[in-house]
């Protein structure tokens, strides 16, 4: 992994640790989440086996799941529990990433 690629898995753990901990202190319909998973998407089809895509999509079902459906409190906080389940694995696999390119 190059530079650029060390400093947007920093810039992206980074905002991962933002939205997880954001997620339920803000509106569901919040629009800052999708363009997190708009540059997330981009950085998982440019750096490949850095995460795994299937957690990645999990997260932005449930993140276009809270952006546009209206739902009982209970399913919203079960959506919100499994996107943030996402959001910490992705986040541990961003820090690895930044860790193993440092050594």
């Amino acid at each position: 992994m190059n530079n650029v690629g060390l400093l947007l898995s920093f810039v992206l753990a980074v905002s991962t640790a933002w939205l997880a901990f954001a997620r339920f202190q803000t509106k569901p319909d919040n629009n800052w989440p999708l363009v997190y998973y708009f540059f997330l998407v981009g950085f998982l089809n440019a750096y490949e086996l850095v995460l795994n895509p299937n957690v990645v999509y999990v997260a932005v079902v449930c993140a276009l799941l809270l952006r546009f459906e209206f739902m009982n409190e209970r399913v919203v906080f079960f959506v919100r529990l499994v996107e943030v389940a996402s959001l910490m694995n992705i986040g541990y696999n961003l820090i690895g990433a930044v860790l193993k390119s440092l050594r």
